[in-house]
């Protein structure tokens, strides 16, 4: 008996291949098959499903936006260095003091039931110098409005605190101007929360730092008075809120190279610009970085790329220790000095050789041959102590050379080939060899030294090398290279070696090298003055900022001068009217001179011509005024005749 087919099991495909062959299966009466019903129910699903979210989608643009919620608000905490997303708007907790006796509404009185976004003293912002703002926008409190009903109610205030709040005895209601968009109240109203932020020294918040800080301080300009005391306040909280803290922090850096730009804050400017030179390759990846002037990105890309010559040419020249800086082009020196020379950079190779492991150092870019930044950093404390070690502190550029080679005439001429600025110092502690002893080594060559003579001669020179040393900073004498150089002077001087260079020749060439590899290291390890926080830095902060601010500075310092100028003389104007004014008034009124009389006024309409004359009684009538007759022509007058 043949099964049949019931509603629970499909038949398979062999029979319904063999019931129907040479054709595709077909349900009986004309009706649809099972894979096009399932596939009309998927499709009416989805449609359904579209419609509902169109509907959801027409009935949420329906509903009114939010003015005071935006999006990509950001909190900026400078001393923690963090950026956090920020939604409070409506009810600051930063700015919502218990104790405060003053609601700031960010609406117009009586246009809104949301209530209060800030509660602060009173006595703050009048201690602020807020005079403007409480004369445009200050009203009493009145508990039994809705809205101030809403801010003392316990139930909305226990959100925050958990013990009810007392009244309040002023309001402030801060609107946004008429005709601003959505977008711009909401930016208004935010500006008007950091200038309460400022006040009470909490951090920033905005769509970008270097707008926020503008947008604020034009906020103090139209709630305060003074807009130079303005400024002075804004850099103030700048420094108390970290802002001015750019270390690995291109965000900081140029919103504030933007905010001293557009103020013309000198100081502040190089600061800022110094960082971003040394963090050029950070910077586009900053939202900062296309509001600043293109002015300001020529300068950090000019500024960066011979920061990284500089730092290339160092480390060539230090790698073997100025060896082609101070050639014999370039130096003057006998054999003997030179043969010197070459013997103590043999000395700082082997020191240096002993501390990395070898010399000089590889860098990780094999293209480049700069030193990393905390070798420069190190040998330029070492080379400084050892400066410090052996300087004259009493030298100056004016010293009349003495005898021997001249240390001043050659570090002169390194200095302004290289275009660096001379130190303070220029001339080292030069031991002082009694004349007996050098009248004895002029005799050398005809008269051998006994064994006594040889010892006596060099403790005579090792206490004249140790007194021309300055060993009184211990700092300097824990110096590693310090302490390396004495061990390597005093075996120098207790070699058997011709004495073509004397003692006081050889301290000079040594001290050569010194200044001239201390002036390079300076040269790539010292910020400009303006610079503050430079420790801790990874990046380079070497710039040259010749050629900067963008603005015109020295034009600003002479308008500044010319102004200074011109309220002198009115000073010393009216200074002179009140000495006149006195002297006068100790004369007699008898013996006064009077003053001159004053020439009246001519009618306010009339007015005179060579020919006519109208007078104001009758303006519509012209009087001709007789001209005079000349019997003869009158001179310089040609007399024309037909």
């Amino acid at each position: 008996m043949a099964a049949h087919n019931t509603g629970g099991h499909r038949p398979s495909r062999a029979n319904l291949s063999k019931s129907m062959p040479g054709s595709r299966s077909t349900s009986p009466s004309g009706t649809p098959s099972r894979r096009v019903q399932k596939l009309n129910s998927y499709l009416s699903k989805m449609a359904s499903r579209s419609t509902e979210n169109l509907q959801g989608t027409t009935s949420a643009m329906d509903k009114p936006i939010d003015p005071l919620r935006s999006t990509n608000i950001r909190r900026w905490d400078g001393t923690r260095r963090t950026t956090t997303n920020w939604d409070s708007i409506r009810r600051d907790p930063e700015l919502w003091f218990p104790g405060g006796d003053c609601l700031v509404h960010l609406y117009a009185q009586g246009h809104s039931r949301r209530g209060a976004s800030l509660r602060v003293p009173l006595s703050a912002i009048e201690s602020s110098n807020c005079g403007p703002l409480l004369k445009r926008h200050s009203a009493k409190a009145n508990v039994e409005s809705p809205s101030a009903a809403s801010d003392l109610s316990s139930s909305t205030d226990e959100d925050y605190f958990a013990d009810p709040l007392p009244p309040a005895k002023h309001e402030l209601f801060i609107p946004a101007p008429p005709g601003l968009t959505k977008e711009g109240s909401f930016r208004y109203h935010v500006t008007t929360r950091n200038f309460f932020a400022w006040m009470f020294e909490k951090p920033l918040v905005g769509h970008r730092l270097g707008d926020s800080l503008l947008s604020l301080l034009d906020r103090m300009n139209e709630f305060r008075e003074d807009e130079d005391q303005n400024l002075e306040d804004m850099l103030a909280y700048l420094d108390s809120q970290d802002y001015t803290d750019f270390r690995s922090c291109p965000d900081h850096a140029l919103a504030v190279l933007q905010f001293a730009e557009k103020h013309e804050v000198l100081e502040l400017w190089r600061d800022s610009f110094c960082h971003c030179a040394g963090m050029s390759e950070d910077l586009p990846l900053s939202a900062e970085y296309e509001f600043i002037s293109r002015r300001s990105k020529a300068l950090i890309t000019r500024v960066d790329l011979e920061m990284d010559v500089r730092l290339e040419d160092a480390g060539r020249s230090l790698g073997n220790f100025l060896e082609d800086d101070l050639s014999g082009a370039y130096l003057g020196l006998s054999s003997a000095a030179r043969a010197h020379l070459d013997h103590f950079r043999s000395f700082l190779h082997s020191f240096y050789v002993g501390k990395y492991g070898y010399w000089p150092p590889t860098c990780t870019n094999t293209t480049s041959t700069a030193f990393p930044k905390p070798m420069y950093k190190s040998m330029y404390f070492e080379f400084r102590n050892l400066y410090e070690y052996l300087v004259d502190a009493t030298s100056t550029s004016n010293r009349p050379a003495d005898g021997g080679i001249c240390v001043l005439q050659n570090i002169t001429a390194f200095d302004k080939r290289r275009k660096y600025t001379s130190l303070p110092h220029p001339l080292p502690l030069v031991p002082q060899i009694p004349l007996s002893r050098k009248k004895a080594a002029s005799v050398r060559k005809l008269f051998k030294y006994s064994h006594a003579q040889k010892v006596e001669r060099r403790a005579a020179t090792l206490a004249a090398l140790s007194a021309a040393t300055n060993p009184s900073d211990i700092k300097v004498m824990e110096c590693r290279l310090v302490r390396e150089y004495l061990r390597f002077e005093k075996s120098w001087t207790l070699q058997e070696h011709d004495e073509t260079v004397s003692c006081s020749d050889a301290r000079k060439v040594r001290w050569i090298l010194i200044y001239a590899i201390l002036q390079t290291l300076i040269s790539v390890t010292r910020a400009p003055p303006e610079v503050r926080d430079t420790e801790g830095v990874p990046y380079p902060l070497c710039c040259q900022i010749a050629g900067t601010p963008p603005w015109d500075e020295d034009g600003k310092k002479a308008l500044q001068k010319k102004a200074a100028l011109k309220q002198k003389l009115i000073a010393m104007g009216e200074e002179e009217m009140r000495k006149a004014k006195a002297q006068q008034d100790e004369v007699h009124p008898a013996m006064r001179v009077p003053d001159p009389p004053q020439q009246p006024h001519p009618p306010k309409y009339a007015f005179t011509t060579p020919f006519l004359e109208i007078k104001p009684d009758h303006a519509d009538l012209f009087v001709p005024k007789p001209l005079p007759l000349f019997s003869t022509p009158p001179p310089n007058r040609r007399n024309n005749s037909f």
